[in-house]
């Protein structure tokens, strides 16, 4: 029987189980309860019920399929406890397939048993990989099912003697059940697998396939738009495709999770933290389809082109793990000295332990390529050695809420709208916040939109909406009754001034709460050469210098504010200070909001209107700020450190008297989060990540990466938990050291004597907070 013949009376049976998966989809045995409604969703969307085994695990090892067994060995002696293993290359299948017929001249059918006995006398359990989009026998048998990517009927075509592998399938179509039906057979051939990995499941951002057209036309009574996000109604399609896609991992888990329940997805994301995946605009995928996968996992980089060495990566960190309700999540940190060209040249080996341990202090397991060159294995023994003396503490944790602060992927997605804006028009108001909440330590939490519920957010005594141009009518409310019922909120800039397809409202639809309207952009200043720059200077400067000193603003903030305080006082006071950003020009509609800032355009005369840049409110039980500034943005683009001051002092106002769990007072290099822990006893970890780079900034800026070779110890790091924690023993981990406590007024003081690259404060809890 010839392939399409197979295929065609498979696509018959994929059709009836397609329709029909519905039903077994909401089985509570493997889905948790539904998020908030998505537009163009058939369906109730429930994340993934993730098995315990995912849970504990920790030792992800990526390479060990290239290893010989004694490597293997090794690796599992280390830590490892699961690797890949490949079933399907672009080319063939590595075993007897029904689905797909061509063999493989230089892998024996006997290789995968071999292959699987291994692992599993080793303790590994098996990662099966197949290329999610890439299987050049079915691009060949079925031209219908390949993506077409530009607005076109017609279907690509490759020389396939010169590309075997072909290009890249539709997932949204009868491919996607096909590659369903491929993972079940693999899963019932060799019913060892423990989960399987893609590298790039996503619909490419846009498909014009006859499928898609006739799907979308039957869904929606529409034509698939030019892609364009500018048009609202291409808009409208990519939340369609997000949803078609999502529904395809649905069905998904559920055939999977029907022939072994306890089997996973810990797959490869492509929309959770990688800078590079963030211009991935429009998205290749949903951040909540994430809750789908059983792990994600992300590959970390921190080269050049992906900011490495600037606070992204500690947030890519914080994000994919936040991307999964804080439950299981993966990170590889990419061991390259550079990333044009790509290569390990002079990479130092304490730099691997250094990466690791920023990724699990923001809640993400690191996951590891273990097959380096030999001169980096010293690096990799020490990095899996340290990760395993940490396991007791790196699982069954969630987050200690105190600060939520918001990642939206609609406001990048819907309000950015090209890869060119992304950076900044939106992530940099977010990676602002996120950079000052972390140098002063402050307990916060990493949210997503579909977090901005009521439930969710009775957690937390904060939010920040850094920027959240795109919000629902539902989280508008939610917003509103949180703040209502005592909860403080920071907003800036275009907050709720578009809905959820990125259309704009006339005002804010948070315009009462935020006490102010919206009435336009205001006229940027800019800085200009003038006779009197200084000659010296000016031979100093490149071309584009004058270029970028756009949209300048002189701050003025009112000498009786409250935020006129500390670091305020002592950076700002009542001078005139420089505010390069975006900004937006608002009138108060509130008699009792307060004033407390003002901005205006930078001009030689001196005559440009002034107009609110920071204002502050109560409403209901809670606190307001809004900043009409983009404060937040300016200081990951264009800092000044009276921006934190100022983004800090407004954070704390909100918060009104509500202390934080635990205040820490370390070095700005020093990065912390706080977790909850609940299993064999509850007890509260305080992560301590000493990042200081002792060639910090001597490279030119934009292509400078982390690439350390030592570490100054960090001495006397002073934690103080709120005093309603009933606290047992505190010890420092994995040096097993108990530390003592010492009572204040305000709590519990604690002092870490010395913090080289990674330890955690661990505070067993014999009560509950008040």
């Amino acid at each position: 029987m010839s392939i399409s013949r197979v295929v065609s009376i498979f696509c018959v049976f994929a059709w009836a189980y397609a329709h029909s998966a519905h039903a077994q989809s909401n089985n509570p045995r493997f889905w948790e309860s539904p998020l908030p409604r998505e537009p163009f969703e058939a369906t109730p969307f429930r994340p993934i019920k993730v098995p315990l085994w995912v849970q504990e695990t920790t030792g992800v090892g990526y390479t060990l399929s290239g290893m010989t067994s004694a490597q293997r060995a090794e690796a599992a002696g280390l830590g490892v406890t699961i690797s890949e293993l490949g079933f399907v290359d672009p080319f063939y299948p590595y075993y007897d397939s029904k689905l797909l017929h061509r063999r493989s001249p230089h892998v024996t059918l006997d290789r995968l048993p071999k292959e699987i006995a291994e692992y599993k006398r080793l303790g590994i359990r098996i990662l099966a990989v197949y290329p999610p989009t890439l299987q050049g026998e079915v691009y060949e048998a079925h031209p219908d099912w390949r993506r077409i990517s530009t607005d076109s009927t017609e279907i690509p075509q490759i020389d396939l003697k010169k590309y075997p592998h072909g290009g890249m399938l539709c997932p949204l179509g009868p491919y996607g059940d096909f590659f369903i039906e491929v993972l079940a057979e693999i899963l019932e051939k060799f019913p060892e697998v423990d989960a399987f990995s893609f590298d790039g499941l996503h619909h490419g951002g846009v498909c014009y396939c006859a499928h898609c057209r006739t799907a979308y036309k039957n869904d929606t009574g529409l034509v698939i738009p030019p892609a364009d996000l500018e048009n609202p109604a291409f808009r409208r399609y990519q939340h369609w495709a997000d949803r078609r896609l999502e529904n395809l991992v649905q069905r998904m888990q559920t055939r999977i999770k029907s022939i072994k329940p306890e089997v996973a997805l810990i797959t490869w994301s492509t929309n959770a933290g990688r800078f590079g995946h963030f211009l991935s605009v429009p998205r290749n995928m949903p951040s909540r389809m994430n809750l789908l996968f059983d792990a994600p996992d992300q590959e970390f980089w921190l080269d050049e082109s992906n900011r490495g060495a600037t606070i992204v990566p500690a947030f890519a960190n914080a994000y994919i793990w936040a991307t999964t309700n804080h439950r299981s999540a993966f990170s590889e940190p990419y061991l390259m000295s550079h990333g044009n060209p790509y290569g390990k040249d002079g990479f130092p080996t304490h730099e691997v332990i250094r990466r690791m341990m920023m990724a699990l202090t923001h809640g993400a397991s690191p996951s590891l390529a273990v097959g380096q060159p030999e001169r980096m294995k010293p690096g990799i023994r020490a990095a899996l050695d340290a990760l395993k003396s940490r396991k007791p503490w790196l699982t069954h944790k969630t987050p200690e809420p105190y600060i939520a602060l918001l990642m939206s992927d609609n406001a990048k997605t819907f309000g950015a709208r090209s890869s060119g804006r992304v950076e900044e028009g939106y992530l940099s108001h977010v990676l602002g916040f996120f950079r000052a909440l972390l140098e002063e330590h402050r307990v916060m939490t990493v949210i997503n939109d579909w977090n901005l519920n009521p439930t969710d957010l009775s957690r937390y005594k904060v939010l920040i909406l850094p920027n959240a141009m795109c919000l629902d009518a539902r989280q508008i409310s939610a917003i509103e009754g949180f703040v209502d019922n005592g909860g403080g909120l920071v907003a800036s800039l275009e907050s709720s001034m578009l809905d959820e397809f990125g259309d704009p409202r006339p005002n804010f639809a948070l315009s009462k709460l935020l006490g102010v309207d919206y009435r336009g952009l205001p006229t940027s200043g800019s800085i200009k050469p003038d006779a009197s720059l200084d000659v010296n200077f000016a031979k100093a400067i490149g071309p584009d210098y004058w270029g970028k000193r756009k949209n300048v603003f002189d701050f003025r903030q009112e000498p009786k504010s409250f935020l006129n305080q500390g670091k305020m006082a002592e950076y700002v006071g009542t001078d005139l200070v420089t505010f390069k950003g975006s900004a937006v020009r608002v009138a108060l509609n509130d008699p009792a909001a307060q004033t407390l800032g003002s901005i205006r355009a930078r001009s030689a005369a001196g005559d440009s209107p002034e107009f609110p840049a920071i204002v502050a409110r109560s409403h209901g039980k809670g606190r307001v700020i809004y900043f009409a500034a983009g404060i937040d943005s300016a200081y990951y683009l264009y800092s000044y450190p009276y921006q934190r001051a100022l983004l800090l002092g407004a954070v704390d106002w909100v918060a009104a008297e509500t202390r934080p769990p635990v205040t820490i007072a370390a070095p700005m290099c020093v990065q912390t989060s706080v977790m909850r822990q609940e299993k064999n006893g509850r007890r509260l970890l305080v992560h301590l990540y000493n990042d200081v780079n002792t060639t910090a900034s001597h490279a030119l800026p934009n292509d400078d990466v982390p690439l350390r070779e030592e570490t100054i110890p960090i001495l006397d790091i002073a934690l103080t938990f709120r005093r309603d924690y009933r606290l047992g023993r505190v010890h420092l981990e994995p040096e097993g050291r108990t530390l003592e406590g010492k009572s204040t007024p305000v709590g519990t003081r604690i002092v870490v004597p010395r913090l080289d690259v990674h330890s955690i404060v661990v505070a067993e809890l014999v009560d509950e907070p008040l």
